[in-house]
């Protein structure tokens, strides 16, 4: 004999709600994205690129910038998400406190924005790779502030374009860009065309100006209105947040500064990507399963001796690995 469940009140309007919510058709929920969010209050966009207020049912989860989701008014106007699509990928970072952080969703490539001052740590960079390689999405290394290069001391010079064009040897696409002289911005906007694109990197390296350079809708009035919405300065990011290209369908989501990223999980594939010299010289060590410390015939430990490998590139696979 079959032992009737009774549900209370509350588990049967909860369980109500969600089936007129699975219910309903697309042509009762209408198609929106994320485009930022401050604790409970969210900015979506709708399929005419006008912005709305709104909510989202706690059945929905967590949501994040780039999240594709369905949503209506109640009766009362008010804007309520119901559904979150299926995601085709999430960044997550680990914040100083070790409380795992979405940054964005949905991402096709990610710019890694370092410049020349402040210059950010080339083990940070490379675990940023790393982190988007196992999105997976494509990374490109911007060099922003590029104009302030031959005003540098000679040896701190030397280091920034010795990792530059480590960087290149590796097969690492790098942009140089510079507001203030305009170099690389039509190539990076170029680069951004119809993708939606996510920004890392120091606060202070220049995210939100690069923003405003390469797209109409990150100008003084719409950062302005993402301000207000966010209850923040206008010239701080708090939140990430995605703008719009007026010619496509791509966009830029501008994120808050970061100080490091740090990676957890990582799938040997995405090891492989960020770094492709160790992988192309472990296919000739001594053992398959070579772990590159102290076993005999390791090539990579090799190609280290040699100089042909960073030293610092092994310590942070290993680590990472």
């Amino acid at each position: 004999m079959t032992r009737k469940i009774r549900l209370s009140k509350q588990q049967q309007r909860h369980i109500d709600r969600r089936r007129r919510v699975d219910d309903q058709t697309d042509t009762s929920l209408a198609p929106g994205i994320v485009v930022t969010h401050h604790g409970h209050d969210l900015l979506i966009e709708d399929s005419d690129h006008q912005l709305h207020r709104g909510r989202a049912r706690r059945t929905v989860g967590r949501l994040t910038t780039g999240d594709r989701i369905r949503w209506h008014c109640d009766e009362q106007g008010n804007v309520m998400i119901e559904q979150r699509e299926d995601r085709r990928n999430l960044l997550i970072r680990p914040d100083a406190y070790g409380k795992k952080k979405m940054m964005a969703a949905n991402i096709d490539q990610v710019l890694v924005i370092t410049s020349v001052l402040p210059w950010m740590n080339p083990d940070v960079v490379e675990r940023t790779l790393v982190a988007v390689f196992a999105l997976p999405a494509t990374p490109v290394i911007v060099l922003n502030k590029a104009d302030l290069l031959p005003g540098l001391a000679a040896d701190e010079r030397r280091a920034i374009e010795g990792n530059i064009a480590l960087w290149e040897s590796l097969g690492f696409e790098v942009i140089r860009t510079s507001v203030k002289s305009g170099e690389g911005i039509e190539l990076l906007r170029a680069r951004l065309h119809e993708q939606v694109t996510l920004m890392v990197g120091l606060s202070g390296v220049g995210k939100t100006s690069l923003s405003r350079e390469v797209t109409p809708s990150a100008d003084q009035a719409a950062i302005g209105e993402i301000s207000t919405f966010n209850r923040e300065g206008t010239h701080t990011t708090r939140a990430s947040t995605l703008y719009r290209f007026p010619d496509g369908d791509g966009g830029l989501i501008d994120a808050p500064g970061v100080r490091d990223f740090p990676v957890e999980e990582v799938p040997s594939t995405a090891l492989e990507d960020g770094f492709p010299e160790i992988h192309a010289a472990s296919a000739y060590c001594r053992f398959n399963d070579c772990r590159h410390i102290n076993e005999p015939g390791c090539a990579v430990r090799a190609a280290v001796a040699d100089g042909d490998i960073l030293e610092r590139r092994l310590e942070q696979y290993q680590a990472m690995r």
